[in-house]
């Protein structure tokens, strides 16, 4: 006569006696039963008790994720105490005035266990939790849930850091360190050597000196596929370029000696690596102070000029690498441009297009105006104006404009587009690209004039794509206008310095020396406990690869994203732009696939962050693409 399940289970329970049972948060493991015993398969009966394994945490922050560590994990079995597998346990609040978010429900394992990965609360006050599945219920104990502090809102800035030199040009390295350098050294007429930062061996006044051999003040930079530096052009007088290139490794921390010069000196130039590695600098200055009208291409380590590609531009063109392989030339001039740099014409090779379309709805010259391609071929561009002496013939605004304008250069016919426009106007303003996909925008002036600091704006804002909104964000401390940069570190905050070293060493205004810099961290390190990534599969990922990045956060994950790593001068980051990327999550892990080719996302190193569904971002891992 068959046993009843009654008898099952008592035998069962005598089958176990006195053998170890270890108990760990997510798991209860007990010994593998002999599969040729019979008498030791049960089936559960319903479920009608739930304990808890793991509390929800004690106390939490409003619409804080919680950490993995701190998610409820329950236990679900039926009235004879045997575990209750593939039931479907549903969250809700049991008691207090907030709302549950996140993922509401989980699944028991074979062992009973159902461990929650996505859970918070909105709302402030004590709360207690329910869990049910069928007739089975348990609430938790109080979690007490405190309102987010202001800067969850308005950010926070860090008092100033010193430097030895003004930082007016600055690149996030793929080791992790800062390379920068100014005109000056302070208090002197000599040239500023370029200054080599660990920003964890201490503050920026024990970077190492790295000379260069020429004057690296007003030359372009970004950084190449390889991760070393491209610096072209230098400084021979103000308004006057060297035709010389410096490239620095950062591997051995040394610069290039008796490479090709350039055919024209280049003052103010901006250099861009391209889809397949090659590099090219355009616009600037020349030994004589005319404007270079051909740009040159680096390509088998020389300079080839683009006789085709004849083109007047204004300093530091805020151009991009487009999804369609050509360069964007996105402003400072009213039209935009495309370049191809490998189609023959009759005058040889390059050639400059536009259509109607390319034109700025602002119908004003974008002097020191910033852009930036916050996520595959879309591009922000914003302020500027203010100068009615800039070489160009486009018109002028006397004074510098608030407006802000998108496009997207993924579609044909592509077009400018209005966006909101920010809460300030600002000239020298700087555009910094956050994990979270918003566009952080620092510093600069809203007078009239080259660089008037009695209109210094020290609110920063940040524009959302999403809602093409800005938000006023906390106030820095210092003038930082004209020769101020804002750079994205790995651990997602932005370091805002420098300023002035433009005309005599000693001079005050009206361009004061700013040797330090502020870091502002931006409202989302506000926002409660942040992802983490143990590893990464791959260092090194080629297009459309897949690889996987290990995480305890893995079921918290809705976004992943990458940033180049960054290189600024002149409010301009010639070197930063951002990709979201396609994922799926796993158990303690997502599997990310890269963009599926280099026009996506040029070839170089990237800051990899992990994102929470409130948009916390991860410290960024960097990760080289091509």
């Amino acid at each position: 006569m068959a046993s009843s399940p009654r008898a099952a289970r008592l035998l069962l329970a005598a089958a176990l006696a006195g053998v170890a049972v270890t108990c760990g948060r997510d798991e209860v493991t007990a010994p593998t039963a002999d599969p040729t015993r019979s008498d030791l398969a049960v089936t559960a009966g319903p479920a009608a008790v739930i304990t808890f394994s793991h509390q929800p945490p004690t106390s939490a922050l409003d619409k804080e994720v919680w950490a993995p560590t701190a998610q409820p994990v329950v236990v679900v079995k039926d009235a004879g105490g045997v575990a209750v597998a593939g039931a479907v346990v549903t969250a809700s609040v049991a008691s207090g005035p907030g709302a549950l978010q996140g993922s509401a429900t989980a699944t028991t394992k074979s062992n009973g266990s159902a461990t929650f990965g996505d859970l918070g609360i909105a709302g402030t006050g004590s709360h207690k939790l329910a869990f049910s599945t069928g007739a089975a219920t348990a609430t938790s104990s109080t979690i007490t849930i405190t309102a987010l502090p202001p800067q969850a809102t308005s950010g926070k800035w860090d008092p100033a850091v010193s430097w030895s030199i003004v930082p007016l040009h600055m690149t996030l390295l793929p080791t992790g360190k800062i390379l920068g350098w100014g005109k000056y050294e302070i208090g002197t007429g000599n040239m500023a050597n370029p200054r080599l930062w660990d920003p964890s061996a201490g503050p920026p006044t024990t970077a190492i000196q790295v000379p260069a051999a020429n004057m690296l003040f007003c030359a372009g930079q970004t950084l190449m596929a390889d991760g070393r530096l491209m610096v072209s052009g230098g400084h021979k007088d103000d308004d006057r370029g060297l035709d010389v290139t410096n490239i620095f490794d950062p591997v051995t921390e040394t610069w290039a000696a008796g490479l090709s010069k350039m055919a024209q000196g280049r003052w103010y130039p901006t250099v861009t690596t391209l889809a397949d590695g090659r590099v090219v600098t355009v616009a600037g200055r020349d030994e004589a102070s005319s404007v270079v009208l051909l740009p040159e291409i680096w390509e088998n380590n020389h300079w080839v000029k683009l006789t085709g590609a004849s083109l007047k531009l204004p300093y530091y063109p805020r151009q991009f690498v487009a999804p369609n392989g050509k360069l964007f030339y996105a402003g400072e001039r009213i039209r935009a441009r495309w370049l191809d740099v490998d189609v023959v014409t009759t005058n040889g090779r390059g050639k400059w297009t536009s259509s109607s379309g390319l034109a700025h709805l602002w119908p004003f010259n974008r002097d020191y105006g910033s852009a930036a391609m916050y996520d595959t071929g879309k591009i922000l561009y914003m302020g500027g104006g203010g100068n009615l002496n800039w070489s160009t013939n486009d018109a002028k605004s006397s004074t510098p404009t608030a407006t802000a304008e998108t496009i997207d250069l993924n579609v044909t016919g592509a077009h400018w587009s209005s966006t909101d426009n920010m809460h300030f106007a600002r000239r020298h303003l700087n555009a910094t690209i956050l994990p979270d996909g918003q566009v952080l925008v620092t510093g600069g002036t809203s007078a009239g004039g080259f660089n008037t600091l009695s209109g210094a704006v020290h609110a920063a804002e940040v524009w959302s794509p999403q809602t093409g909104h800005w938000t006023q964000l906390a106030s820095n401390t210092i003038d930082r206008a004209y020769h101020s940069v804002s750079l994205l570190l790995p651990d997602a905050t932005v370091l805002h310095g420098a300023s002035g070293d433009a005309n005599v060493p000693n001079s005050a205004e009206p361009y004061p020396k700013q040797a330090n810099h502020e870091i502002f961290r931006p409202p989302y390190l506000f926002k409660g406990a942040r992802p983490t990534i143990t590893s990464l599969s791959k260092s090194t990922v080629t297009y459309g690869e897949k690889f996987t990045v290990t995480t305890s956060y893995a079921a918290q994950i809705t976004q992943v994203r990458w940033i180049r790593l960054g290189s600024v001068t002149h409010a301009f980051d010639a070197s930063q732009r951002a990709n979201t990327l396609t994922f799926t999550r796993g158990s303690g892990l997502v599997t990310v696939t890269g963009p599926s080719n280099s026009r996506l996302a040029p070839p170089g190193y990237y800051l990899l962050f992990l994102l929470n569904r409130n948009g916390v971002p991860s410290v960024g891992k960097i990760v080289k693409v091509g």
